[in-house]
């Protein structure tokens, strides 16, 4: 399975503070042909870091209600949990996404101290 930039999956993300696992849905950031991807979780909570972007097209994407991607939050999830391809980014929302990584982790995008 190749997943695309933009792409929004249902995937079985494990607790990283406790025991369990839920399915929830994530963006794909990166997809290097192997068996992982690397994705950032959505979230219907209304979050307001500056690395948090709130869907303008939530709908057209595919989610169920207003989302919030957490663009900092990014984690290395196996393909083998992805359960159900839900819909991609807008172009409006896939140009924002984008922005907003390259200002959580573009190199000279900020002054480092």
């Amino acid at each position: 399975m190749d997943l695309r930039l933009g792409e929004i999956v249902l995937i079985q993300l494990q607790f990283h503070q406790t025991r369990g696992a839920k399915i929830r849905p994530v963006v794909i950031v990166l997809d290097t042909g192997d068996e992982d991807v690397i994705a950032a979780p959505v979230t219907s909570r209304t979050r307001a870091t500056e690395f948090d972007l709130m869907l303008a097209d939530w709908q057209a994407a595919g989610l169920n209600v207003q989302s919030t991607v957490r663009v900092h939050k990014l984690a290395v999830l196996s393909k083998a949990g992805v359960r159900h391809m839900v819909g991609k980014l807008t172009q409006r929302d896939l140009v924002s996404f984008c922005a907003v990584l390259c200002r959580a982790f573009c190199p000279g995008s900020e002054s480092v101290s």
